[in-house]
């Protein structure tokens, strides 16, 4: 399996999905309206998720993917520092909130 992963600066990394998931969903008892007493409660019980954070981190996300600069891994921390400062702000913002992690 190593020898398919591509590295970032000499290091592996990924998404962490379930990560992303728990930092756009909140808590439904302490950001839910009051439920009317004709309404179906069951009906009401979907996921909730902030959709700030969500378009946020929708577009950090994509901002990694679209990126379409190719940078010679073998320069290391010089090869990154050439990145454009959208790149570099969605990464460190993914990486710091632990969306991205290093395996």
């Amino acid at each position: 399996m190593e020898d398919i992963l591509l590295n970032v600066g000499g290091k592996e990394f990924y998404f962490d999905i379930d990560r992303l998931a728990e930092q756009v969903q909140y808590d439904v008892d302490s950001k839910c309206e009051e439920v009317p007493n004709n309404e179906d409660v069951d009906s009401l019980s979907s996921l909730k998720i902030d959709v700030t954070k969500y378009e946020m981190y929708r577009d950090l996300i994509g901002t990694l993917l679209t990126h379409n600069e190719g940078v010679d891994d073998k320069l290391g921390m010089m090869g990154l520092n050439q990145l454009p400062i959208p790149f570099k702000l969605s990464f460190n913002t993914l990486l710091m909130k632990g969306i991205i992690k290093e395996l």
